[in-house]
């Protein structure tokens, strides 16, 4: 069943992103992990989001997205990620 992982961010600076996104890409598909979207919403409906961007991927299953996770490739860019974004990094399982 697939795995889905999900940032909710704020960018904090947009070039350190971009280095933290260009290296977890291909660690990411090592994993099986593909990106189906990346934006912020064009419209809010109703509450105010303080992490308004969101991203989310597609794992073939939980554990290798989990996998991915804690590898020492990925846990190696924290600093980086930390320093491009506020984020919140969630796992879900397909309904």
């Amino acid at each position: 069943m697939s795995a889905y992982f999900v940032a909710h961010f704020v960018v904090k600076d947009q070039a350190k992103l971009a280095t933290y996104a260009q290296a977890a890409a291909p660690i990411m598909a090592s994993f099986g992990g593909e990106l189906l979207f990346k934006g912020v919403p064009i419209k809010v409906f109703t509450g105010t989001d303080p992490l308004p961007g969101t991203a989310v991927f597609r794992f073939p299953d939980q554990d290798k997205l989990n996998a991915f996770y804690q590898s020492p490739e990925y846990q190696a860019l924290t600093a980086a990620r930390e320093a491009g974004a506020n984020m919140v990094l969630s796992a879900f399982d397909a309904a």
